[in-house]
Formats: C-alpha cells, structure tokens, sequence
C-alpha cells in the first residue's frame, strides 16, 4: 500500500474543486479514482485536518454506535467515516463484518502478536507437599494398572480367535 503525503492529499482535493473529473484526475496523477473520492469526501466533512492519517484506538461502544448510527440513517462506509472522522471507510466495514459474526465481542480489542509457544512449567517435585506427591504417584499406579488389564485383554481376545493358514 503506498503511503501518500498531506501536501499530494490536498492537491487532489484542490484539482477536483477546481473542476476536474474524478478520472482526470487519477490519471493524471496515477491514484485510483476511489482513492481520489475518499480523499475529497474527507476533506468535504471535516477540512485538511480530516486529510491526516492519525493512527487512534476506539472503544467497542464507539464502533457499536458508528455501526448502528451506519444502518439507522442508511450512510455509505465513505459518508459514515466522515461522519465520524474515522480516516479509512474499510474500518468501519471490518467492524460491521465482526460485529455480525461474532456480536459485541468482535469489537473489543484483540492481543495482537503470536502467541506464545514455551509451555507451562509444571511443579517440580520439591515443590510438592507429601501428600501430592502421593497422590500423583497413587495415580500414575492406576494409569499402569489401566493399561495392564486392557493389554491382558486383547491377549486373551487374540488367543480365542481361530489360525488361518
């Protein structure tokens, strides 16, 4: 994706209000024409300030309500976003798309990274009480004794099935 500067933005806005085309303009400049009406909407609904890209967090009940304030009035993503200065319509489109898969908590904050891999440690023997370790041992006693009485079984089940040459 390629970033723009300020001055380029406001360019584009000053060539179209000065008359030209949306087509004009993004062939003469080579930027997309939906990219070259984002820019003039944004600056339409709030001035050059709206042209900055400002990286800001939002609360789930400001995405809820941009959402809602979206269907209730029957706006376009461009018309919302500029509505309430969000900087990009598709924002607004990821938090409609989550909030109707996954409800209100699609829209809260994810952990962003990859998570872990180091397993968690577990008690080491010294750290154990006696009784602890008694039970751990009584159970892994059970789990031997399990898996005997279960090996004993198929044995004996083999042995009753008939030879075939």
């Amino acid at each position: 994706m390629t970033k723009f500067s300020e001055e380029f933005k406001a360019k584009m806005v000053r060539e179209r209000l000065s008359g030209k085309t949306f087509t004009v303009i993004s062939k003469e400049f080579s930027v997309g024409k939906k990219t070259v009406r984002e820019w003039v909407a944004r600056y339409e609904a709030g001035g050059t300030n709206q042209l900055l890209r400002i990286n800001k967090r939002y609360t789930p009940e400001l995405k809820k309500k941009v959402i809602e304030y979206k269907w209730e009035h029957g706006l376009s993503l461009m018309q919302t976003a500029a509505q309430f200065q969000i900087p990009a319509p598709r924002i607004i489109c990821q938090w409609e798309r989550k909030y109707l898969d996954e409800g209100m908590s699609g829209l809260m904050p994810k952990k962003k990274g990859r998570p872990s891999k180091m397993p968690k440690k577990p008690k080491k023997k010294e750290d154990l009480t006696k009784i602890e370790q008694l039970e751990a041992e009584n159970a892994q006693l059970r789990m031997e004794n399990e898996f005997l009485k279960k090996l004993d079984a198929l044995v004996q089940q083999r042995k009753k099935q008939p030879k075939k040459n």
